[in-house]
């Protein structure tokens, strides 16, 4: 180190005697480069390179000052005018400066490199002419009758149109492509195709195998239903039984309970009729757009190819599909979806970033893929979790759950009617878990769900967790758990052809299906026609059988009871009593809660049986119920007991007459909280020992804001008042407090 220090002075001392402007001090100089034969406005290319890595890039006359002393070096390079290239000279040249010196650069236009265009004409009998035009750059016009070769062409793009030839003997020979355009380049020589064909002379058949209305996707027999008031597009199969060039159209006619309303006629999409049924394509057939309006109860369509017999066949009975009468769609109504935003705002200060002006990017592949027509949105308040953990890309400290746990206890208490609540979290990263959900079944109906706000993946990613919540498992495609075991396709595909309607867009089989891990993806007829079938026969509500007979899903007082399984370990998290509809456990299962009192009277028990949180890897499970109970037998329990194989939790009322905290002082009293501005928003704190959770609810709108333990918490600028519901653990008393 001392070594390098040394150097490191000594270079210092002959920098500055280097510029203490005595005799050793540099000279500088001017160096003139003048520019000729370019046309006006047109930059010159030339770069001046010297000393020390001094680099000047010109494009006019100039005078270059106050240059070190020593050699330069001057680069000219060509320039290129439209067609025309202009040289410069000299492209390089040198000048050793002490003083002042001037330099020329002198341009000089050369004659453009050109290109040919080889038209090859096919299939005309001997001794027949084509009719080809090509035209070009520069106003060129050629007209070519034979193969051959244009030469000394200008480079540029050239169009070939032919036009159909009567050969001797009256037959129309029909040419194509009809029209194309090819790119000329300097130097080479390009080339274009012109086929001519005979008609099929009276030998052509043409005819409709299938025809279907597709919305998201459909089989080519048409067995996916459709969705009422949702536009779709019609796809019609004309076929061929030989080569041809035949254009005809197709007309379509549409019904409403077999009574006409109005026809469309479709061109044809290119320039021959396949020889079968090809799907991969919109160019392979025939097709028109279908508004929501037309697709309802009691549609039915007909088509009928070359309506004004304009192509010769053998068979004329057979161009309309199908032959008897118009064809009957299955058409479904599917209920409105409601669905509320949540923005997550984590203990680290990362908000979601979902508002109103974005949410609907979250659901642009929802719209597109899943069987829905009306979709009503909403952004709620943020929600302030309290979850001590992260999210992790690997979810190894379970956090992803825990938050679609706390999602849960919002949407049962806040919401009284059946909305779906989507969270939306930045998870600060790209790559790794990016969603949860929990699967619902026909016994235990689930409305939540969580996923990344990075876009645009996060639309998929809620796509595919809101396909869990309409009760879809995976896919077998990436290696996921929770595999449906009926999925038809094993490799975890579409296995049939879908159609992003609103991209007029193709979607092949191999795609992975939405409810798998593969990509790209696209929704197969097999989860689409579940989530239609979901969708169109859940209830809004359910109360679970043990229940059903006892109780009513009118809006009532209920106890709160929550908590999770995770990796074997149970946990119970604090009671709160609220106003909402009943929420009860769908079927029995393994675990039982109970509510005992003081003397050990069982209160109540519960059993039921809880699904694993999809896509979280790790075995988590929550659970979330709103129990019944009259305010007499809440008042009694003193503890809440969860026991499931093995393993049992339980959670006791604190001591409500504990005195003071560290957060409030030793004079406070166990239910004080203290309410004050922080940093644009609001922060309660409160004795945490007395009340280990506090449910903070927006005094107006009741919606839940946060989950808050720990006896402190922030939350984001308030408005009006509070309702705090302190929480001892199994009983709670309602608070209301001022923000000012």
């Amino acid at each position: 180190m001392q070594n390098a220090r040394t150097r490191l002075f000594t270079l210092a001392l002959l920098v500055v005697a280097a510029c203490d402007g005595g005799p050793s001090g540099l000279t500088t100089g001017n160096l003139s480069i003048t520019v000729a034969g370019l046309p006006a406005g047109t930059a010159a290319n030339i770069t001046v390179t010297g000393p020390n890595g001094y680099s000047q890039s010109l494009t006019v006359t100039q005078t270059l000052s106050q240059l070190e002393s020593g050699l330069y070096t001057i680069a000219a390079s060509n320039v290129t005018v439209g067609t025309t290239t202009y040289a410069a000279s000299p492209q390089t040249q040198s000048v050793s400066l002490t003083g002042s010196a001037s330099r020329s650069v002198v341009y000089s236009a050369s004659s453009p490199t050109l290109g040919g265009l080889l038209v090859n004409i096919n299939g005309l009998p001997s001794g027949t002419d084509a009719a080809v035009t090509v035209t070009g750059p520069n106003g060129y016009n050629q007209t070519v009758t034979t193969t051959q070769t244009l030469s000394s062409l200008t480079p540029g793009v050239y169009t070939v149109v032919p036009a159909d030839i009567v050969a001797p003997g009256g037959t129309t020979y029909r040419a194509a492509p009809t029209t194309q355009d090819v790119t000329v380049a300097a130097a080479s020589t390009a080339s274009a195709t012109v086929t001519y064909s005979p008609p099929s002379g009276g030998t052509l058949n043409l005819s409709i195998p299938a025809m279907y209305l597709s919305q998201s996707t459909q089989t080519l027999t048409g067995t996916v239903p459709l969705v009422q008031n949702r536009d779709g597009m019609l796809r019609i199969f004309v076929v061929a039984d030989q080569v041809n060039l035949e254009m005809p159209a197709v007309r379509v006619r549409f019904y409403q309970d077999f009574v006409f309303q109005s026809e469309q006629i479709i061109p044809a999409p290119s320039a021959s009729v396949p020889l079968s049924i090809d799907e991969s394509s919109l160019n392979r057939s025939w097709n028109v757009p279908v508004a929501g309006s037309l697709i309802r109860s009691g549609l039915s369509i007909v088509a009928e190819v070359d309506v004004g017999n304009t192509v010769v066949e053998t068979d004329e009975s057979d161009n309309a599909f199908p032959a008897a009468a118009p064809q009957a769609f299955t058409v479904r109504p599917v209920p409105t979806f409601n669905i509320t935003f949540v923005p997550i705002r984590q203990s680290h200060g990362r908000v979601g970033n979902v508002t109103s002006g974005n949410a609907n990017l979250f659901l642009d592949a929802v719209q597109r893929m899943h069987p829905l027509s009306t979709i009503n949105v909403a952004v709620r308040a943020q929600y302030v979790t309290q979850t001590p953990d992260t999210l992790e890309d690997d979810n190894g400290n379970g956090a992803w759950g825990d938050i679609l746990g706390e999602l849960d206890v919002l949407r049962t208490v806040t919401d009284q009617s059946p909305r779906y609540y989507y969270g939306v979290a930045d998870a600060g990263y790209t790559s790794g878990v990016a969603g949860v959900a929990y699967v619902s079944s026909s016994s235990s109906p689930e409305r939540v769900a969580l996923g990344w706000d990075y876009l645009p993946s996060g639309s998929l990613v809620a796509a595919h967790e809101l396909g869990h919540n309409w009760a879809r498992n995976h896919a077998p495609c990436g290696n996921p758990s929770g595999v449906d075991n009926q999925y038809p396709q094993a490799d975890g595909s579409t296995g049939n052809y879908g159609l992003d309607v609103a991209a007029n867009t193709v979607k092949a089989p191999t795609l992975g299906d939405i409810m798998g891990y593969c990509d790209p993806k696209w929704i197969g007829s097999y989860s689409y026609t579940a989530v239609m079938n979901y969708l169109s026969t859940v209830a809004p509500v359910t109360v679970g059988p043990a229940f059903s007979a006892a109780t009513s899903s009118a809006v009532q007082p209920t106890l709160l009871v929550w908590g999770t399984i995770k990796n074997g370990e149970m946990i119970l998290k604090p009671a709160f009593q609220v106003t909402t509809r009943p929420k009860l456990p769908g079927r029995t299962g393994p675990y039982t809660l109970e509510a005992v009192s003081a003397e050990g009277t069982q209160l109540l028990s519960l059993s039921f049986e809880v699904d694993e949180v999809a896509d979280a890897p790790g075995n988590q499970k929550n659970f979330v119920f709103a129990v019944p109970l009259a305010s007499a037998g809440i008042d009694r329990i003193a503890s809440l007991r969860l026991r499931g194989p093995g393993r049992h939790a339980t959670i006791t009322a604190a001591a409500r007459a504990t005195a003071g905290s560290a957060q409030l002082g030793a004079g406070a009293k166990p239910d004080s909280v203290e309410v004050r501005p922080a940093g644009g928003g609001v922060r309660l704190r409160w004795n945490a020992r007395a009340t280990p959770m506090i449910m903070v609810r927006d005094g107006a709108t009741g919606e839940v804001l946060s989950l808050a333990r720990s006896g402190d918490v922030v939350l984001p600028a308030v408005t009006g008042d509070l309702e705090l519901v302190l929480s001892d653990g199994v009983r709670s008393r309602v608070k209301r407090v001022s923000v000012r």
